[in-house]
């Protein structure tokens, strides 16, 4: 690894810190330099502002979940075991990321100004993910043939059923790692009311 990429990966590491802890608008650039063990010069040389900081500690964050979200898919070998994966680990990031989520939502209006081509990207992740585990499985013969266009609505239907979980009603986020609750919910999107999957057309 070189240099310049630790020095970044322990001013990255600090900040995630205080900005979970305080929030973005209450952290300064002093406070982050002592967190990382650095002068606020080497911070300024590679961050210049606070803002850049941010979306740097919370691109790298998306990274790391997609890295966890691909390797739990990649190991599983059918369809259904890959959507179940893909949940499975979405939700595990989600708990972990929880207290930098928190700040997130109560820095809503300025960071989702700075974040929002992240969130973007992220999103399109999702879908292109979701995408390759259906045409995997209509290959396969596990879910019914879909068109081009049904299987990129399907991935967007997916993408934001899941996404609902960012946001569970009275549930504990801790409870929903059970497998009970992923078989269900994939049962849904599988078997469920209107076969979702490779019953009534979408298109």
């Amino acid at each position: 690894m070189e240099k310049d990429e630790i020095v970044i990966g322990e001013i990255l590491s600090g900040a995630k810190k205080l900005f979970g802890k305080h929030g973005l608008k209450k952290t300064t650039m002093e406070e982050i330099a002592t967190a990382a063990g650095k002068g606020k010069s080497t911070l300024y040389y590679y961050f210049p502002s606070k803002n850049e900081i941010f979306e740097a500690v919370v691109e790298d964050e998306m990274k790391n979940v997609v890295k966890r979200i691909r390797e739990a898919v990649n190991t599983s070998l059918t369809a259904k075991d890959k959507l179940k994966a893909f949940l499975k680990s979405q939700i595990t990031s989600i708990i972990g990321f929880n207290s930098f989520r928190e700040v997130l939502f109560d820095d809503m209006v300025e960071s989702m100004r700075m974040l929002i081509c992240i969130k973007t990207q992220y999103e399109q992740i999702q879908i292109d993910m979701i995408r390759e585990i259906l045409l995997g499985g209509s290959q396969s013969g596990e879910f019914k043939e879909m068109t081009v266009e049904r299987m990129n609505k399907m991935s967007f239907i997916i993408v934001t059923f899941f996404r609902g979980l960012h946001f569970p009603l009275t549930k504990d986020l801790a409870e929903l790692q059970t497998n009970e609750y992923f078989d269900e919910m994939i049962d849904i999107l599988i078997e469920g009311i209107g076969n979702s999957i490779g019953g009534k057309r979408l298109d």
